[in-house]
């Protein structure tokens, strides 16, 4: 084929400009096959820088990482040969930066672009894609002040610029840094008026409203904040419905699943932190032991000890593993270990409100090694954070650690019930059941028909989340007050109908594939169901699944 004439240059020229500005249309409405189609026709006979990177914005809401990555590479490549410092420096400090760390967990080549992009930031002066790499500065540090520096520049050149997306996604960082210092109130503020404005349209970059979301998600995790986490993903499954972007990502969920733990609402829990854990795969894989970490600590409260040595491995270096590797040491009898790495952990933390459920484990292990004074003194700090942070929860916990101190006496009862207030007004389902069987404990000598009811209340509760040792536990104590534990089989209303489909199944011995062949679903599929019902019906595995299966349905 011979050489374009000028003209034919030109139209070309003029026709390519045409499908970019057409797929950056797209992408904006979340249009996604169309933004590719527009894209891909433009890279016919040429690599247009504009439309690399539109592709790669394409891949990336796709779960296509790799080549998400692998096209921001090309498009970096192409705007550099053409001489241009500014958005490579975005490309390079804030895009290329974390997609290496990500998708394929490289220290090293996250670091070099994050140089790189530091470095063409300060060749291209006063500019926005300037303060984009001073907020990718703040993923790299664990230093509070760095990051409030780093956060604070974005801001300014933000508002200076007029730039919406990068003033409110720092907003977000500067919000969860709050959070972090323990000032909270503040902290939450900064975060909710970033989300506002991303659900009242003022953030347009579908990467600067994702991160928001999840930067909300993480600080309701944080501060266990489960009302605002429910309210502001109802507004954000609005928002995403009305603008067709995708906002639950594998981080999103990962955080949600947490807030689900706590909150007492397991089986929701267990399918986000699943979710998450299949889209880490696809795509963030060097991310996923999040996500990992979080299921574990849903599995080891539901007794499937099992499923959390699996979760678990290759993760002790995410700090969050702490807890389930913890409550596992617990859950086997070893509550020095559990106690030993709790306190590891916490010698490099400052006691703040985010660190008191880890206070709170460590005095459940003391007591359990048999070290009273040891869990008396960690009641005392759980106090004094409470006290600086007059947060339902911590306070919640601060009642709960000093009364299970004193158990054997009657001293328990007045801040056990406190707690037990507490955990209900914050929304904290479990621990509200634990606080019960604590307080029944406490009460099973002198008012027994008292203690009785709260250890039946308790027992409902445990039955229904599926958290077999707490419910075990329950039933034992019931037991030993002279009345019966469990008065018949599970409740399987609590499975959807599909899911009922399956537990018949189970209990005609049909396997995943046979069950999954039977309902014309994937094996994938099958699987989750069967996790599901596991989870919420507490039982350890599909042998006790097939027995319930036999007692409470026909078997033909």
């Amino acid at each position: 084929m011979g050489q374009l004439t000028y003209f034919e240059a030109d139209n070309r020229r003029m026709d390519v400009d045409a499908l970019i500005a057409t797929g950056r249309a797209a992408v904006a409405e979340g249009r996604w096959d169309d933004a590719q189609a527009a894209f891909e026709v433009a890279l016919i006979g040429a690599e247009p820088p504009e439309a690399l990177d539109g592709l790669a914005e394409v891949r990336y809401w796709q779960g296509d990482y790799a080549a998400a990555v692998a096209l921001h590479e090309r498009a970096y490549a192409g705007f550099r040969a053409r001489g241009e410092t500014r958005y490579p420096a975005y490309l390079a400090g804030y895009i290329l930066a974390f997609e290496h760390l990500a998708v394929y967990g490289n220290a090293a080549v996250a670091g070099g672009w994050l140089e790189r992009g530091m470095r063409l930031a300060r060749v291209s002066g006063d500019c926005p894609e300037r303060g984009w790499v001073e907020l990718a500065r703040v993923l790299v540090t664990d230093d509070l002040d760095e990051k409030e520096r780093h956060i604070a520049a974005a801001l300014d050149i933000a508002r200076r610029f007029g730039d919406a997306d990068l003033e409110f996604d720092a907003l977000a960082y500067a919000g969860v840094t709050l959070v972090e210092r323990g000032r909270i109130a503040e902290g939450m503020r900064r975060v909710d008026e970033a989300a506002a404005a991303t659900c009242g349209g003022e953030v347009t970059r579908s990467v600067a409203a994702g991160e928001i979301f999840c930067k909300m998600l993480l600080v309701c995790e944080m501060t266990l904040d489960v009302s605002r986490a429910e309210q502001w993903q109802d507004a954000a499954i609005r928002f995403a419905r009305g603008s067709n972007v995708t906002w639950a990502s594998g981080i999103c969920r990962m955080h949600y699943g947490g807030i689900l733990t706590a909150a007492g609402r397991w089986a929701e829990a267990g399918e986000e932190l699943e979710t998450s854990l299949r889209i880490y795969d696809a795509g963030y894989r060097a991310l996923r032991s999040g996500a990992a970490v979080r299921l574990a600590d849903l599995r080891v409260r539901q007794g499937h000890h099992e499923d959390v040595e699996r979760l678990l491995t290759g993760c002790a270096h995410d700090s969050y593993a702490v807890r389930p590797m913890a409550r596992l040491r617990l859950a086997e009898g070893d509550a020095a270990m559990a106690a030993t790495l709790l306190r590891r952990h916490l010698d490099s933390h400052a006691d703040t409100a985010l660190t008191a459920p880890l206070l709170a484990l460590l005095a459940e292990a003391e007591l359990a090694a048999g070290n009273r004074d040891a869990a008396v003194a960690i009641a005392t700090r759980v106090a004094a954070i409470a006290a600086d942070a007059p947060l339902p929860f911590v306070r919640a916990l601060a009642d709960f650690v000093t009364g299970i101190c004193c158990v054997d006496t009657a001293d328990a009862v007045a801040p056990l019930e406190s707690a037990l207030a507490g955990f209900g007004s914050a929304r904290l389902g479990y621990d509200e059941a634990r606080t019960r069987l604590w307080l029944a404990r406490c009460l099973a000598d002198a008012q027994r028909a008292i203690a009785v009811a709260e250890a039946r209340t308790a027992l409902t509760e445990f039955d229904r989340l599926g958290a077999v040792p707490d419910a075990d536990a329950a039933a034992a104590l019931l037991r030993s007050l002279g009345v019966r534990g469990r008065t018949g089989p599970k409740d399987v209303g609590l499975l959807s109908r599909r899911e009922q489909e399956v537990l018949r199944l189970i209990g005609l011995g049909l396997s995943n594939p046979e069950i999954a062949e039977r309902l014309f679903i994937s094996r994938k599929t099958a699987a989750h169901h069967v996790s599901n019902i596991l989870a919420k019906l507490g039982l350890r595995n599909r042998t006790e699944a097939a027995a319930l299966a036999r007692t409470t349905q026909p078997t033909t």
